[in-house]
């Protein structure tokens, strides 16, 4: 399910730019609801609610990082104007597989792809893996990297969305590909100054999956930007897109 968080731009430039936006494991599109507030008015902000979770919370969980970009191109309807995709953390892989079917099927310009926090394809960390953890251990690991509140209520929160949690870990983990290929569409990776979950230079490896131009920008913040450092997250991007847009 497509999200729409505002209203469409008025007249002749409605849908000028549409900018899909993916979360990380486990969430659906609530993290972008105030996107559409913070971003010129020619950007369409559409979250992506992915079955599992908020209003989907009883359908089948996907669990192969194939059947979740075909089920997200499948929600987009027919021939569109211009695309943008955002995805943080395990949304970033997500999104650039979006955008290698978009850029297959013809049916739309990608004009960008921006990552957050994103590992790049294949890059799994050695030894267990995240989606065969324990109820404990997957607890632990998320709020140690901050997408998880040890609050009051993070428990329960847990509890609601720990299996599409397994499972978009498990899409990504189990994706085979051996060569994941490049898209055309420039690539900009973001990453927190403070991001104790990715390597260093993690940002950087994104520049080998674009035909296009890459950049790399670095924000205030920890690995979970979709939280305190959503504000400059959303400065970057939009600044990003304008220059795009004023470059076409």
């Amino acid at each position: 399910m497509l999200v729409h968080f505002g209203p469409p731009p008025p007249g002749p430039r409605r849908l000028r730019l549409r900018l899909l936006c993916i979360a990380h494991a486990g969430a659906g599109a609530a993290p972008f609801r105030g996107w559409g507030e913070l971003v010129p008015d020619w950007i369409s902000v559409v979250g992506v609610r992915l079955p599992g979770r908020e209003s989907r919370l009883r359908e089948p969980l996907l669990t192969s990082m194939e059947d979740v970009a075909r089920h997200i191109i499948a929600e987009l309807e027919g021939p569109t104007g211009p695309v943008a995709l955002f995805g943080h953390c395990f949304g970033g892989p997500v999104a650039f597989r979006v955008a290698q079917l978009l850029e297959e099927a013809s049916t739309c310009e990608v004009v960008r792809l921006v990552t957050a926090s994103a590992p790049v394809p294949g890059r799994v960390a050695e030894g267990r893996l995240t989606h065969e953890l324990s109820s404990d251990q997957l607890y632990a690991s998320l709020v140690g990297t901050g997408a998880m509140n040890d609050g009051q209520f993070g428990r329960s929160i847990f509890g609601l969305t720990e299996n599409a949690i397994r499972a978009d870990f498990q899409a990504f983990e189990t994706w085979s590909a051996q060569d994941f290929g490049r898209i055309k569409a420039p690539i900009l990776a973001v990453k927190g100054e403070d991001d104790r979950v990715l390597g260093g230079d993690s940002a950087d490896e994104w520049a080998s999956f674009t035909e296009g131009r890459f950049t790399r920008r670095s924000i205030p913040g920890g690995h979970f930007l979709l939280g305190d450092g959503a504000p400059a997250l959303i400065d970057v991007v939009a600044r990003q897109l304008a220059d795009d847009h004023a470059g076409r």
